[in-house]
């Protein structure tokens, strides 16, 4: 009887732990996309996301063809949070330098997380590429959904919505497989 009442009362704790910590997860999840929805209305008022929940600004159109998934792509940004304190960029880009940049394929989004650890991994940086050309300049706002999901990463708290400045240096287009010729 012991054993069954201290069997029951540790299945109690363990419950009520996970559930509090569900609903804490939740909790901390509005709260972010409550933030987010105030800082558009002070800021972008009107402006309605793409489908995914990229608000997706055009800085500098750039120039040749619109990326592909599939492309090279050679980048120079700034994250900040929506108080506007910068949080990573590539060296000097604050200062106006552009030394090294970031070089990643961009890829669909079936082969990324919605919890990134890296900035080369992030969805909302693979999707706004694919409105984006060589030269073109953009500035991007998402949640942690298109971001560094409910964990965070170095320096950015689980649960962060963000604002992204991204430059394209360089594009190389995917390799196009010749046509085999009918014979």
């Amino acid at each position: 009887m012991k054993r069954i009442i201290t069997v029951l009362t540790i299945t109690l704790l363990a419950v009520t732990f996970f559930a509090c910590k569900e609903n804490d997860l939740e909790k901390q999840r509005e709260n972010e996309l409550k933030r987010l929805n105030e800082y558009m209305q002070a800021n972008h008022s009107g402006v309605d996301p793409k489908p995914s929940g990229l608000y997706y600004f055009p800085l500098d159109e750039g120039t040749g063809d619109s990326i592909k998934i599939g492309d090279e792509v050679h980048i120079y940004y700034q994250i900040q949070r929506l108080d506007s304190s910068v949080v990573a960029q590539t060296t000097g880009y604050s200062e106006g330098h552009r030394y090294d940049p970031v070089k990643l394929v961009v890829l669909p989004p079936t082969q990324l997380s919605s919890s990134a650890t890296y900035v080369e991994e992030l969805l909302a940086l693979h999707e706004a590429l694919t409105y984006m050309k060589k030269g073109a300049r953009s500035r991007l706002i998402f949640d942690s959904a298109l971001g560094f999901g409910q964990y965070g990463t170095t320096g950015i708290s689980g649960f962060s919505s963000l604002i992204m400045e991204v430059e394209v240096y360089k594009v190389i287009p995917v390799p196009v497989p010749e046509e085999e010729e009918e014979e």
